[in-house]
């Protein structure tokens, strides 16, 4: 009987999981040791994917992952500015798409210290090579 109880509690998220990606992409502002993602599972444990420890200043970043389901994504800035760049520089960007959602999350600009998402990622064909 929990065997069975275990499975009927996973199976809404082993369906949701199934056969989808998500492309990551962030361009930083000019203080780019300031900023940091994470994307977890609800609950926020463990740490599914991050940002890279050493970031450079006005770089576009990118990375494509395997995942599907429900997600959290926080992100992060140290300084409390977001992505707004400081004294004119130029601001930065956070996306994360895929080829059947389009445009999932977006945030540029000034959010602060910190910017929490949740996000419902959809089954999708992994991208063509």
């Amino acid at each position: 009987m929990r065997k069975l109880l275990l499975v009927l509690a996973l199976l809404p998220t082993m369906l949701l999981a199934q056969n989808s990606w998500i492309n990551i992409q962030l361009l930083t502002d000019d203080y780019a040791s300031e900023t940091s993602w994470t994307i977890t599972p609800p609950g926020g444990y463990p740490i599914i994917a991050q940002s890279d420890s050493i970031m450079t200043g006005q770089t576009l970043y990118d990375t494509t992952i395997d995942l599907g389901g429900t997600i959290i994504v926080n992100l992060y800035d140290q300084y409390g500015d977001g992505l707004g760049g400081f004294n004119g520089s130029p601001e930065g960007w956070f996306l994360i798409q895929n080829d059947c959602q389009d445009t999932i999350m977006y945030v540029a600009g000034d959010f602060g210290t910190l910017y929490t998402d949740t996000l419902i990622i959809a089954p999708c064909a992994p991208p063509a090579p």
